[in-house]
């Protein structure tokens, strides 16, 4: 294995832990929707630099392109990256849910409002009271 190769390995490692870092964000953030494109922009940088390292580890020739610790290194990142974004999933499904419910609470509370609002008669009734 060379220098190159070692380089990459170690380069890819950083940048999959900065990716986890923002998976992080993200779930500490998810109620905070407004602050999300950035992170998730933030995110798709990381993985558009995983992508271009992808296409140098193609171009590097030999088999052995990482050690076996850096190998496990990075099967460990990745399936901490795959458990955090099922996460992120179920907590997005959930806020959305949420959200769902507390629009049609509102819709509903609108229409008692508007119902009571017409019962009261907008015409001169104390008036005619009188007469």
């Amino acid at each position: 294995m060379n220098d190159k190769a070692h380089e990459l390995c170690q380069e890819k490692i950083l940048v999959l832990k900065e990716y986890v870092t923002k998976g992080e964000e993200i779930l500490s953030s998810i109620e905070d929707w407004e602050s999300l494109a950035g992170i998730l922009e933030e995110r798709d940088q990381l993985i558009m630099r995983l992508k271009s390292m992808e296409e140098q580890f193609t171009g590097l020739k030999g088999n052995q392109v990482c050690t076996i610790e850096e190998k496990g290194q990075i099967d460990g990142l990745i399936k901490l990256i795959q458990d955090m974004d099922q996460n992120c999933i179920h907590m997005i499904k959930a806020e959305q849910q949420k959200t769902l419910q507390d629009l049609k609470k509102n819709q509903q509370n609108q229409k008692v409002a508007d119902y009571e609002i017409s019962l009261t008669p907008s015409y001169g009734t104390f008036l005619d009271a009188k007469k």
